[in-house]
């Protein structure tokens, strides 16, 4: 009987202790609610935390002509400001964001960095002036951003940069210059971003990509220059990029590939020649590139394919030679592609579906077949 009343009376203290402990957890749940509740947020603007559980405060189709800074909360970890009505300027005014891990002002008509303007901001990782008006930049820009990761400049109105901008950003991993007015690339213009992994040039009027612009950059994993006025690249630029695993030279002006063009490039897994004036593959063009998935010649004028243009191509899983001017397409070209699972014939007018049917006898694995607009059936 006394017995029983102990462990009765341990029930009954275990249960209230967890009461307890509950009470206390949803208090401070609560409690941190509140706080964030209570942190500052300008007007127009929404506060709340992001995907990672960062604090973040998003300001859009603002009216501003500087940002009111005294108006956010100084322990904001995310920016984010988009649609400016007015020309919105930029200066050393982000100084007390002591944790600011990324910055977005974008489509704002921002129309300069000014100097020394993000010092002090040890946590930025990624900064996106992306869609402004910005026509220059200058190495003082981007004073104090050691750690920063990622870049983004694309949509801007920048014609030339000067060398060793980008000086500063020694931690660099990805960098976009697309879609601006870049028409010749400085010697040393990436002077210090040996980390770098990620480059976009693409849209750029660019006719040349001089060897010594690359010197500096030789970890580079992806490079893009789609929609330039490139008719062919140093050999030179391969050489020093050997670890690329993607290649985009899609829109350009190439008429013709040598069969060493791509020899260095033994790391690609995805190369792009779509848009240009191609009028052949010559036989084992990418005899290198064995680990190679994905392969787009689509829009050229490719009138034939050699037998051996696919040559140790046994890892391809998509080829893309849609609208180009085949009027044949020989079993024997895609007998190495065992892992071909898309296939897109799509656009060729002068091929014979009925021909070409022995052809794709000999794909095992396709399960995807594009064949619009094409000739007769």
């Amino acid at each position: 009987m006394v017995l029983r009343k102990h462990l009765s009376a341990g029930r009954k203290m275990a249960s209230t202790w967890l009461l307890l402990l509950l009470t206390l957890a949803i208090a401070v749940r609560i409690g941190s609610g509140q706080s964030s509740l209570l942190k500052r947020c300008p007007a127009a603007c929404t506060c709340d935390l992001d995907q990672r559980g960062l604090y973040q405060t998003t300001c859009t189709k603002v009216e501003w002509r500087a940002i009111p800074v005294h108006d956010f909360e100084k322990e904001v970890e995310v920016i984010v400001i988009k649609g400016s009505k007015n020309s919105l300027n930029i200066g050393p005014i982000f100084q007390t964001f002591s944790k600011l891990e990324m910055l977005r002002i974008t489509n704002a008509n921002v129309p300069a960095i000014g100097m020394n303007s993000f010092w002090g901001l040890v946590r930025l990782r990624t900064l996106d002036l992306s869609r402004n008006n910005i026509t220059q930049i200058i190495v003082d820009n981007f004073r104090g951003q050691d750690n920063l990761l990622e870049l983004d400049l694309s949509k801007n109105r920048m014609e030339r940069i000067a060398s060793g901008t980008f000086g500063h950003l020694k931690s660099l991993k990805s960098l976009n210059l697309a879609d601006n007015s870049i028409d010749e690339l400085n010697a040393r213009l990436f002077l210090h971003l040996a980390k770098l992994k990620y480059l976009d040039l693409s849209r750029n009027p660019i006719d040349d990509l001089p060897p010594e612009v690359f010197k500096d950059v030789q970890e580079l994993k992806v490079l893009k220059v789609r929609g330039c006025h490139l008719l062919n690249v140093n050999p030179q630029v391969y050489n020093m990029l050997t670890h690329l695993n993607e290649l985009d030279l899609g829109q350009n002006q190439f008429t013709y590939l040598v069969r060493s063009e791509f020899k260095d490039l033994k790391r690609l897994r995805v190369l792009r020649l779509d848009g240009n004036q191609l009028s052949a593959v010559v036989d084992r063009l990418f005899e290198y590139q064995k680990g190679l998935n994905v392969l787009d010649l689509s829009s050229n004028r490719l009138a034939k394919i050699s037998e051996k243009a696919f040559e140790n191509l046994s890892n391809l899983t998509y080829l893309d030679v849609s609208y180009n001017k085949l009027s044949r397409v020989e079993p024997e070209s895609l007998e190495p592609l065992t892992r071909l699972q898309t296939f897109n014939l799509s656009g060729n007018l002068q091929l014979d579906l009925i021909e070409v049917e022995p052809t794709f006898q000999i794909i095992p694995n396709i399960s995807t077949l594009a064949v619009a607009d094409m000739g007769p059936l």
